[in-house]
């Protein structure tokens, strides 16, 4: 019995004896990797257009480049991180109301409950353009109407409900021709080479910069705007009178054409159409023109309602073409022979040239009566 007891007690000695020296059977554990969380401070401006677009600022604490954004559950666009402590971002649409800011930055988020208002933009009036003015400098001048190479001021009348007309934009273009200037007047010059009669079209657009929400500065910014155009009708008069009277003659130089034809560019409301007319009428009825020569016109002048000096026409313009015709005296068979010069009138109406009277100034060899023209 003695002995047992001591055979245990040595055998418990060494099984204590065999735990207090060497290494440990059990490996240390590693301790976790540290991870540094982001986390959200404050967003510039706090509320903006349902709409969406409203660039924001958003300052935390441990962004990173790869972070997204998203403002009540719906992902910015735009996405900046502009270092570790700040991120610009434009956010999206969403229904009004109040939403959460969240970023995150690898795989770890942080949330700013409540700090972005969606609002419903306030309707604004957009600006009008009550009138576009185009004038010629030239005394009497119809409006809208231009010659080549010619200066022109152009204006626009514009109101606006919210905007004083000094805030808002003006941007003017112009199909044809060149635009100087800024603001509701400017300067259009026409082209100095161009094919004519034409229009071009000059347009406005005005605009105006206003806040998502009345009255805050810090709400996103919206441009609107309105555009008008107005037409400019581009002669060059002095080529196109002086076609309009040379042709009238050549015209009025074949025999076989009947007296309304030779007219038709005659202005109805020209008292010297009638009388016109009735020379043309008895030319036909008594002479035959056998041959004839017109030439180009040796003046043409654009003197909008004023008189024209050789022969006190009312008009507003005047040109003067060489004439020589060879005809026959129908009811003899004489030969006669007329050179001068033929004096007309010219009147712009309905956006062109038209002829309003003709004179003729000269010598006629015409032994039985005046050879009519």
């Amino acid at each position: 019995m003695r002995i047992r007891a001591v055979l245990s007690a040595g055998l418990l000695a060494a099984v204590v004896c065999s735990a207090c020296g060497g290494s440990p059977s059990t490996p240390t554990p590693t301790p976790p990797p540290v991870v540094i969380l982001p986390t959200v401070l404050s967003i510039t401006p706090s509320s903006g257009s349902t709409a969406g677009g409203t660039e924001v600022s958003i300052t935390g604490i441990n962004f990173a480049a790869g972070a997204t954004v998203t403002i009540g559950g719906v992902a910015a666009t735009n996405v900046r991180v502009l270092g570790t402590t700040g991120i610009q971002a434009l956010t999206g649409a969403h229904a009004d109301g109040s939403a959460d800011v969240v970023v995150m930055v690898g795989g770890q988020g942080a949330t700013l409950a409540k700090a972005f208002t969606f609002v419903v933009p306030v309707q604004n009036i957009l600006p009008v353009i009550t009138s576009l003015t185009i004038q010629s400098p030239r005394a009497n001048a119809p409006a809208n109407v231009a010659d080549l190479n010619e200066d022109i001021a152009v204006s626009a009348a514009v109101t606006d409900a919210e905007t004083p007309v000094s805030q808002l934009t003006f941007a003017w273009s112009a199909d044809l021709g060149t635009l100087t200037g800024t603001g509701a007047a400017v300067r259009w010059r026409a082209p100095l080479t161009a094919s004519t009669p034409r229009i071009v079209t000059i347009t406005l657009r005005v605009t105006e910069v206003v806040g998502a929400l009345d009255g805050l500065q810090s709400a996103s910014a919206v441009t609107q705007g309105t555009t008008a155009t107005a037409t400019v009708h581009l002669h060059n008069s002095i080529k196109e009178v002086g076609d309009l009277s040379r042709q009238f003659l050549l015209d009025f130089s074949d025999s076989s054409l009947g007296p309304s034809y030779v007219l038709r560019d005659f202005w109805d409301g020209c008292s010297g159409k009638e009388a016109e007319l009735g020379d043309v009428t008895a030319n036909r009825a008594n002479y035959l023109i056998r041959s004839f020569k017109i030439g180009d016109p040796t003046m043409v002048e654009v003197n909008f309602k004023g008189t024209c000096a050789y022969n006190a026409e009312k008009g507003d313009a005047c040109s003067a073409v060489p004439c020589e015709w060879h005809d026959t005296f129908k009811a003899t068979g004489v030969l006669g022979t007329t050179i001068g010069t033929d004096y007309l009138s010219a009147v712009y109406r309905n956006d062109r040239w038209w002829l309003c009277s003709s004179g003729f100034k000269g010598t006629q060899t015409h032994p039985l009566r005046p050879f009519i023209r």
